[in-house]
């Protein structure tokens, strides 16, 4: 599969996600793909191996747009840097339910959790003794994420810019 028709394909499976939840299959899969079902199994032989798949996918785009977000490499960004980047994407817009209907189901399975949890704690491992006044920030915002990506609230713009100036605010108190 061209890497192109990968993208597509694990694209289609988010918008299957995204309208019935992780009980997807090879069939709904392969006809929002717009492909045979044989022809999805050929590169995806188990759900597992497809799910894998979409929550690396998920990590490329978050890993994407948070590396936008922080503007420089995460190896060279501090925790409070992060947590700045985290605020801004997922309080600014950044929830989908696809994502967070596979992030919710890789949790039930270790080899599909491990790549998201690595990933995660690339950006979010904080140190317990001087890192800690960062997770209020941090929560806050990851509440936020999941409340609007499970359709529970729907932040207005100006609600928007409200809970990043507080939680920005936090953020900076703690450098102060």
């Amino acid at each position: 599969m061209r890497p192109s028709q990968r993208e597509e394909t694990l694209d289609a499976a988010l918008r299957v996600v995204n309208e019935q939840g992780a009980d997807i299959t090879f069939e709904s899969v392969s006809k929002a793909a717009g492909m045979t079902k044989a022809g999805l199994m050929y590169h995806f032989a188990t759900k597992e191996q497809l799910m894998t798949a979409l929550v690396e996918h998920v990590i490329a785009r978050w890993k994407a747009e948070m590396a936008a977000e922080l503007g420089r490499p995460v190896e060279d960004s501090t925790p409070r840097e992060r947590v700045q980047a985290f605020l801004q994407f997922a309080v600014g817009g950044g929830a989908e339910m696809a994502d967070f209907v596979v992030f919710a189901e890789s949790i039930r399975n270790p080899v599909i959790a491990k790549p998201w949890l690595e990933y995660l704690r690339t950006w979010f491992d904080f140190d317990t003794e001087s890192d800690v006044d960062l997770l209020v920030p941090w929560l806050a915002a990851n509440g936020a994420w999941i409340v609007e990506a499970t359709g529970v609230v729907a932040l207005t713009p100006e609600q928007r810019s409200h809970l990043i100036a507080t939680l920005q605010t936090l953020i900076e108190g703690r450098s102060a």
